[in-house]
């Protein structure tokens, strides 16, 4: 992966005025680029994404919590980092860290890509809610459409 970053303490000059600190989150995403600030005008929403996810995934282990919940984190991704960082998460949740063994990962998404590598602990589910949904969609074999194949080694 070229994606690089770094996360840096924000200080004011009046150490006291603590609604002046913050972070600021420096990505690069080609080789050839130098790291700059992540904003909605430097990036596109496919990269404020990737880096999104990849800031959570590195505060893991630092801050355990029981469940994380990331919405449509995935839109605006090209299906390239898609899969990438699909694949950086069910790597990461399936080590045998302590602190990452005990989060539990909710994405929600409107769409999959096809042939992603699912793990033993990844669990697929479909919610069907849509005045446009077929009649027959309680037919559809789900197995059929999402198979669950062992995290690749």
């Amino acid at each position: 992966m070229d994606w690089r970053g770094e996360v840096l303490l924000e200080k004011p000059e009046n150490k006291l005025d603590i609604d002046k600190y913050g972070i600021a989150i420096h990505v690069a995403f080609r080789e050839t680029e130098r790291l700059r600030r992540l904003d909605d005008k430097t990036q596109s929403g496919g990269e404020r994404s990737v880096a999104t996810m990849l800031y959570l995934l590195s505060l893991q282990e630092l801050c355990p919590v029981p469940f994380r919940c990331v919405d449509e984190i995935n839109q605006g991704m090209d299906p390239r980092n898609e899969r990438k960082v699909f694949s950086l998460i069910v790597d990461t949740l399936a080590s045998e860290s302590r602190n990452l063994a005990k989060t539990q990962y909710f994405l929600l998404t409107p769409k999959l890509l096809r042939g992603l590598k699912y793990g033993e602990k990844v669990a697929v589910h479909l919610v069907h809610n849509s005045p446009t949904l077929p009649p027959d969609i309680m037919e559809w074999e789900h197995s059929a459409f999402i198979p669950i194949m062992p995290l690749l080694q």
